[in-house]
């Protein structure tokens, strides 16, 4: 039963292992005998017969285009069947702007305690608020169980407009947390504004928030509230904050209150476009601005030159440190200051990022690992090696930086025992997983996770494991790696790090000279190995590609007879994405790190930042470029590859390995005019 002999399986349909689980599905040729299941516990249940699962298949490819007309004709067929409760919640779900509560409480009855019903009661809820229907909203409410702060703003909305109950502290609360503030709580405090629930002060205070996170948009609708003679000027700092600013700059800052708030506004606005202008003006000319106010904006304009990649950054930092120690900032300003410090090698920055934060709880193993990357070019090593040693293990990207800085080699533990077989079966026998399974075998992957997880809750290691192995059998690798990445107290490689596929991975690889591991890499974080996945970009298959990259890759290579459907096929898909992933490596120099930004963010964006990290034909460590990827996508994409990579690398056997190597040196481009790739 053990996992690792069902890796080199194609992904081409499910086994008929689990028989009386799921009904019997087309198998496709594979290099690996099927796995021995035992199911003799499972007990009989109605199933899904061959005609209906294909009605169940096109009710979700039809929720998938807003129609739920195909799930509507499914309900007929599907009475009593599995995946029912998500069949009506598909023909539900797209109509709830004419739906009726009569609609909802029907499907509340016929379906409590699911994981449909849990998301459209919460989608039931956003509605009713639409309709400002706020008796409805309160009753539905009492049924809801999650955390969602846009909820809970409405449903603050919700008291004071049906009990005069004054909640303007918690929605101010919960309105500030969200940089745009949210639909809900944006809605939540236009009521409490019209009531004059919430003061001048407090407004103030969020159109400040809204212009210092680069929201000047958002601020507007709320401007009307403000005094008749602060209005028109708000809305030019949000449109002509030059103009404003350099006003002040010649003729002085205005005594008045009014005139003064306003100027920061303007300030802030320019400090998101032009940063180290605006940070000169507030240390210079405008020096006579409150000091908080100053720092304020000196610290939007570091961070916004930090996300911009300009030269000099750090000293930004530390004047807006300097005009103002005890200003509160948020950590992502500070995560910002770490990525100057460590592209200008300024260690004192870089150490006082990471204890802020640390300090916030912000992604302290992070943190940690850069602190002591900055301990030990101070020269203070045993300490950051005390350091290292606290967060090295090989499955994370700081834990396996951290292994390679103390000098070990990143490996895999030792195997554990696969879970038992009587523990497998039992895991067959439950609903909610054998509902996931299906909804996994019609490619409704998103609701297949979403319920793998809905029904994994509270569970053992035991019980993860087991599952693990449930959907490993059945080749469902996306549910399989998902509940072996929820055990805490061990790790099974064979299940967290699947193989599938090996003779045509080690077949394109050999074309296209890019290492299995890398491959193995990219597919776990693009597909989770669901081989016709495809997302909401349009992106398909186990590499991902679009369309149009697919074509242009399938000519470049003389890919006689390509269609664009073909690439949802298997084997076309793994050619064409090791094609094009060798293309990006030589591109790049060999750097798997620019790579892998190129394949998620396109080969151009990578290309100018190198062009803006490396002005004077310096090279830049790996680790460095990667941490300073201004995109927030492709930066945490580009670790999790990596280190995938190094796992995989590690389980193939290549000798020793290590995630710095893959990081490598980010060069100058060596050529003047790379060839334009899609």
């Amino acid at each position: 039963m053990l996992c690792a002999g069902a890796l080199a399986l194609s992904t081409a349909g499910f086994t008929t292992a689990l028989a009386a689980v799921l009904p019997a599905a087309p198998s496709a040729a594979s290099t690996a005998a099927t796995l021995p299941v035992s199911v003799a516990s499972v007990p009989a249940a109605p199933l899904l017969d061959p005609l209906s699962e294909q009605l169940a298949r096109q009710a979700w490819l039809g929720f998938q285009r807003g129609d739920p007309q195909p799930a509507q004709a499914a309900l007929a067929v599907l009475r009593g069947r599995d995946l029912q409760d998500w069949i009506a919640y598909w023909a539900l779900e797209p109509r709830l702007g004419q739906a009726t509560q009569q609609d909802f409480d029907d499907y509340a009855r016929a379906w409590p305690g699911t994981l449909p019903l849990r998301r459209l009661r919460a989608q039931w809820l956003f509605e009713l608020a639409r309709r400002k229907d706020w008796s409805g909203f309160s009753a539905v409410y009492s049924g809801y169980d999650g955390d969602d702060p846009q909820l809970q703003c409405l449903m603050d909305e919700s008291r004071f407009e049906t009990g005069n109950i004054d909640t303007s502290a918690q929605v101010l609360r919960l309105w500030t947390r969200d940089p745009a503030g949210g639909s809900g709580c944006n809605s939540a405090a236009t009521s409490l504004l019209q009531a004059g629930r919430i003061g001048q002060r407090a407004l103030w205070g969020r159109i400040v928030d809204f212009f210092a996170a680069g929201r000047s948009d958002e601020a507007l609708p709320f401007v009307r509230w403000l005094p008749a003679d602060a209005q028109p000027l708000v809305r030019r700092a949000a449109a002509d904050p030059l103009g404003m600013v350099l006003h002040a700059a010649r003729h002085g800052i205005g005594r008045d209150a009014l005139q003064r708030r306003v100027l920061e506004l303007a300030l802030l606005r320019m400090a998101g476009q032009d940063p180290q202008q605006a940070l000169r003006l507030v240390d210079g000319s405008l020096r006579g601005l409150d000091t908080q106010v100053r720092a304020r904006i000196a610290w939007r304009a570091a961070r916004q030159a930090s996300q911009m990649l300009l030269p000099g950054t750090a000293p930004m930092f530390r004047d807006a440190l300097r005009i103002d120690p005890a200003l509160q900032t948020d950590p992502k300003d500070w995560e910002w200051a770490l990525r100057a410090g460590l592209r200008e090698a300024d260690w004192k920055l870089v150490r006082r990022a990471c204890a802020a934060l640390r300090d916030s709880g912000t992604d302290r193993v992070r943190a940690t690992y850069w602190d002591a990357v900055a301990l030990r070019e101070t020269g203070h090593v045993r300490r950051a090696r005390v350091l290292w040693q606290g967060i090295a293990e090989p499955w994370s990207y700081y834990g396996q930086l951290a292994t390679e800085a103390l000098g070990q080699p990143v490996r895999v533990t030792a195997e554990v025992a696969p879970p038992d077989a009587l523990e497998v079966d039992v895991q067959a026998t439950r609903p909610g997983l054998r509902q996931a399974l299906l909804l996994y075998r019609i490619g409704a992957y998103a609701p297949a996770a979403g319920q793998w997880l809905w029904s994994l809750r509270g569970d053992s290691d035991s019980q993860l494991h087991a599952a693990a192995q449930l959907a490993c059998e059945q080749r469902a690798w996306l549910l399989c790696i998902s509940a072996s990445e929820h055990m805490k107290g061990m790790v099974d490689w064979r299940q967290r790090y699947v193989m599938p596929l090996r003779a045509d991975v080690d077949a394109v690889s050999r074309s296209s000279g890019v290492g299995e591991a890398f491959l193995y890499g990219i597919m776990r974080q693009e597909s989770r190995f669901a081989a016709d996945i495809r997302s909401w970009a349009g992106a398909y298959g186990l590499m991902q590609l679009m369309p149009q990259t697919a074509s242009w890759v399938a000519q470049k290579i003389g890919l006689r007879g390509f269609q664009a459907g073909d690439v949802t096929q298997v084997r076309t898909n793994l050619t064409l994405g090791s094609a094009y992933l060798g293309m990006l490596l030589q591109r790049f120099d060999g750097s798997q790190a620019m790579a892998a930004a190129g394949y998620n963010a396109g080969p151009g964006r990578p290309a100018r930042w190198r062009a803006m990290l490396l002005p004077r034909g310096r090279g830049l460590a790996g680790a460095v470029f990667t941490e300073s990827i201004p995109v927030q996508q492709t930066r945490d994409y580009v670790k999790r590859v990596l280190a995938n990579a190094t796992v995989y690398a590690t389980l193939i056997g290549n000798g020793r390995q290590s995630l710095e190597s893959r990081l490598a040196l980010a060069q100058p481009e060596q050529v003047s005019s790379a060839q334009p790739m899609p």
